[in-house]
């Protein structure tokens, strides 16, 4: 698999980075750690969990950092690995309450070091913001974490474009590192942001066109649509969710699939392929992250890894927006 270096970093990360949400939990143990390690012998090199994760399903709590911290014993190292976890989530049962205060943010930073049986996380996301918080505190609060070696690096998941680029100019105000990237919603698939979790925030033209501008790594989650796309060409889209169907099942989305099809005809590669590369052919390093559940699915995802498609080809399929 191809890598490239994360802008403001020295991290050389793989195009693909792999996300581990429900491992452990909803996908057993076996089949999760058949994952990973497939997806390591692929050359992929980033993992990804949060505080968070599998908090939603019963007996969940923690699991993806717990799944990861066992595997990691087994394996005896990290080398060559790149750790990413995220904190600062609310409460499931209180999700309009923020969870920003230093006192919230380093307790969940020390319980996934903890869980995940490591001194530092390479990459530290916020998994969500609130706006009440100055953009100046945020960031000085990282930027102790990260002159205490507890983290090496901080992105932001779920900050909208305008506190993006406050904390962007804070940072180089305060002479700090700031974010290095983002971690929001972004497919191929236009999402309608009414639906849904209303603390997501996705990356739309506006926001495409300011990581351009400033070169900055996104790192985006959904990054296939859930299989939107996948299930209009099998024709199994009255079997989705009905948040997929809220969501991606629109006319500018069947529109769009239209044209996958024609870039199909004209290329050669196959649906999966298209998707990603939308992702992977931007003017900016994106890092897709991809959330298997049975090896067939990231066998699938892997193939697209070398797919890089052409400006013209993502203006054409794009031509709606």
């Amino acid at each position: 698999m191809r890598t490239r270096l994360v802008p403001r970093t020295n991290l050389e990360a793989s195009v693909l980075c792999l996300g581990t949400a429900e491992f452990g939990s909803v996908v057993e143990d076996s089949v999760s750690e058949t994952i990973i390690n497939r997806y390591l012998e692929a050359g992929g090199n980033v993992l990804d969990t949060a505080e968070v994760y599998a908090e939603w399903i019963p007996g969940g709590s923690h699991r993806s950092e717990e799944f990861l911290g066992q595997w990691l014993r087994k394996r005896k190292s990290r080398d060559g690995l790149i750790l990413s976890t995220k904190g600062a989530h609310p409460r499931l049962h209180s999700m309009h309450i923020p969870r920003m205060s230093k006192q919230d943010v380093e307790s969940d930073l020390n319980s996934s070091l903890r869980r995940l049986g490591v001194d530092c996380v390479d990459i530290y996301w916020l998994h969500r913001d609130d706006v009440a918080t100055p953009v100046e505190e945020i960031l000085l609060m990282l930027e102790e974490f990260r002159k205490s070696g507890k983290i090496r690096y901080a992105g932001f998941s779920n900050w909208t474009q305008v506190r993006a680029d406050a904390a962007r100019t804070a940072a180089e105000k305060l002479n700090i590192p700031g974010f290095i990237g983002s971690q929001n919603q972004w497919s191929l698939a236009k999402a309608d942001a009414s639906q849904g979790d209303p603390t997501w925030a996705f990356i739309d033209e506006s926001f495409i066109d300011w990581h351009t501008k400033h070169g900055f790594a996104a790192f985006p989650y959904t990054s296939q649509a859930n299989g939107y796309f996948r299930r209009l060409d099998n024709g199994s889209i009255a079997q989705a969710s009905d948040l997929v169907k809220a969501l991606f099942h629109h006319p500018q989305n069947e529109n769009r699939y239209k044209r996958i099809k024609a870039l199909q005809s004209e290329t050669g590669y196959n649906l999966g392929e298209i998707v990603l590369g939308y992702l992977l052919g931007q003017p900016f390093p994106v890092f897709p992250i991809v959330g298997p559940k049975k090896a067939a699915d990231l066998d699938e995802s892997l193939r697209a890894a070398d797919v890089t498609l052409a400006a013209d080809h993502l203006e054409f399929l794009t031509a709606d927006r």
